[in-house]
């Protein structure tokens, strides 16, 4: 069964999602660039080094809080129609394993995004990381208040390009950007059972 008024705003959220984080992206940027105008190059790279951990613990964060809600609505579901729960509830063990299974993917799997999003699509400096980082934590933070899935590599991107776009516009490499785009295209799937799972956990 498909819920027209959950998987709508999925799919909204897909162009929505990365521009709010290209836009943050880029007011931050210019705000940084503007604030610590005047202080050499080496002490804002020594001082946005460290400011880069907390961006970084800021956008994990977000993430779980959105992508590790939609595993525990899938989970609790599972449970629920399958008689294991007899209401609908997330246990607290599917909680904990949808956090270890994020943490987990990241670590094993997610070095070959990192270095696609940080060198392929622009260079990143310790500065304009901490921008899409934090750019990017918004934007999901602003998905995850309205109860709506978003994906954080989406939004991530966006936020990486509205980033490189304050150097020049020939910084971004659109031809990377636009393959991850067509990646997204082709792999849209409108959500089934699964949907309301989704919709109960979020609170919609």
């Amino acid at each position: 069964m498909i819920i027209p008024a959950g998987w709508t705003r999925t799919l909204a959220f897909i162009v929505i999602s990365p521009t709010i984080g290209l836009v943050a992206g880029l007011t931050l940027m210019i705000a940084i660039y503007w604030i610590f105008r005047r202080t050499t190059p080496g002490r804002v790279d020594h001082w946005f080094r460290r400011l880069q951990l907390v961006s970084a613990a800021l956008f994990s964060i977000n993430h779980g809080a959105n992508d590790a809600q939609k595993t525990m609505g899938i989970i609790a579901g599972a449970l629920f129609t399958s008689g294991y729960i007899d209401h609908f509830f997330i246990p607290n063990w599917v909680v904990l394993s949808a956090y270890a299974a994020i943490a987990l993917g990241t670590l094993t799997g997610g070095w070959r995004i990192i270095h696609t999003m940080g060198s392929k699509i622009t260079r990143l400096q310790p500065v304009s990381g901490f921008a899409a980082e934090t750019g990017a934590a918004i934007a999901i933070f602003t998905a995850t208040h309205f109860g709506i899935p978003v994906s954080t590599t989406h939004t991530i991107t966006g936020a990486i390009v509205g980033v490189g776009a304050t150097r020049r516009l020939s910084a971004v490499r659109w031809g990377v950007a636009g393959q991850i785009v067509w990646a997204w295209v082709l792999t849209i799937r409108p959500p089934g059972r699964s949907a309301r799972a989704r919709s109960c956990c979020f609170g919609s």
